[in-house]
């Protein structure tokens, strides 16, 4: 009885953590709205380097911004430069894997959201 409820249990919780594992799209068409309410759009690529991390760039009008993120449960966290600034994105993962985001930039007052809809 023991060992079945031990192997019961041990069997939850390794569905539990290999869940939690990251799973995201290479590509994104991303559409955002910046601090002054103007509107972009561009692409996002994104490269899982672990089951927790990754890398994010992404190609808005003729720049290039590269960072790196990281998710908790169904948010995630990447980091960027703007001008020089350092910057956050805080994204959670919705239905069918579009990702819903804030951004902001150190040192600001406002901030945008961004919108990625999965592209494959």
């Amino acid at each position: 009885m023991i060992r079945t409820l031990f192997v019961s249990a041990f069997l939850v919780l390794a569905t539990i953590a290999r869940a939690d594992v990251l799973t995201l799209h290479t590509s994104y068409a991303a559409a955002g709205t910046n601090p002054d309410g103007s509107t972009y759009s561009g692409t996002v690529a994104i490269k899982v380097i672990s089951d927790k991390t990754f890398t994010i760039h992404w190609k808005i009008d003729n720049e290039t911004y590269d960072g790196f993120g990281m998710r908790n449960g169904d948010a995630l966290a990447a980091t960027y430069m703007l001008d020089g600034k350092p910057g956050l994105v805080i994204y959670k993962v919705g239905d069918g894997g579009v990702l819903n985001g804030f951004w902001v930039v150190r040192g600001e007052n406002t901030g945008g959201t961004e919108h990625l809809t999965p592209g494959n």
